[in-house]
């Protein structure tokens, strides 16, 4: 968390001793106040949301692949015999508003989520900042073989997205309260903070960097307090964006292989430090009749 703040304040830094005009990197010295482009990649970072919207009318199919721990080596071929996936469909509503539904092999998780923009960073900086909204929702499927009570299946994530771009530099907080029951434990609303960067590697290729952090809770005197949280680790996941036409291909490593926010933000039991590290990739295809919905990086 110390190795992320300092890459964080680091950035920050960068704005206030010589921030160039955004208009060199975008290549137009029109409409100052219009909105910035591809602040982000794609609609996902690594695994959690980025400020990045689609257009009103487009559509995204996403595929999601994450493996298990590449330590074992040939034996499961580096996590491959432990692959676990997720089908995404998201649509542009409008130029605010986003919704999007989706199934994870994980425990067989169904989870839908919207996502709104209250106010995007535009290219003189007149808005410096770009400011969302994400109410995301999940419900867990798995058979166990006995009744499990329906809020312990359930999950709800609200979460704010707060996201700067600076020339190749992009940056995005996110605190986010999720509300979920969990058996025999008093608390039912927990908090954290993720953060991510992104630096523009060349004109389609770009570095992204992603953290979450839960925030600590009492236990009450609670017995299942170890075994809820810290049994757990945070989710660090680093990975390089292709674009590619109306394709974008996504590459990274991180020590979960969970894709709904319950999972891989409060429930993440893998380490970097015991080499517990997963090799996943997204695959994002774009669909719509409007030729200018293409985005420019």
């Amino acid at each position: 968390m110390k190795s992320f703040l300092f890459i964080f304040l680091s950035i920050i830094s960068l704005e206030l001793i010589g921030q160039n005009s955004l208009d060199d990197l975008i290549g137009t010295t029109t409409l100052p106040n219009k909105p910035i482009s591809t602040t982000f990649s794609s609609t996902r970072i690594v695994t959690g949301h980025s400020v990045e919207m689609i257009p009103k009318g487009v559509r995204e199919f996403r595929i999601s692949h994450r493996f298990g721990t590449i330590q074992e080596g040939f034996y499961d071929i580096f996590g491959l015999d432990q692959a676990k996936i997720r089908l995404g469909y998201d649509i542009g509503i409008s130029d605010k508003l986003m919704v999007g539904f989706g199934r994870n092999s994980h425990k067989k998780v169904y989870d839908v989520f919207a996502r709104y923009s209250f106010l995007n960073q535009t290219i003189d900086n007149s808005v410096p900042l770009t400011f969302q909204y994400l109410f995301a929702s999940s419900i867990e499927t798995l058979r166990y073989g006995v009744k499990i009570p329906f809020m312990q299946r359930f999950a709800q994530i609200n979460q704010l997205l707060i996201a700067k771009k600076i020339n190749k530099f992009s940056f995005q907080l996110m605190p986010s309260l999720m509300i979920h029951e969990y058996d025999n434990y008093d608390k039912n609303t927990f908090a954290g903070i993720g953060g991510a960067v992104r630096y523009l590697l060349g004109k389609r290729v770009a570095l992204n960097i992603e953290y979450f952090a839960r925030l600590k809770h009492q236990d009450n005197g609670s017995q299942d307090f170890d075994r809820i949280f810290n049994q757990n680790y945070n989710s660090l996941g680093i990975g390089i964006d292709i674009e590619a036409g109306g394709h974008v291909f996504q590459f990274h490593f991180s020590n979960t292989n969970t894709m709904n926010e319950q999972a891989f933000m409060f429930e993440t039991n893998k380490t970097w430090e015991k080499g517990e590290i997963c090799f996943g990739f997204n695959i994002l295809r774009e669909f719509s009749s409007n030729k200018k919905s293409k985005k420019e990086w």
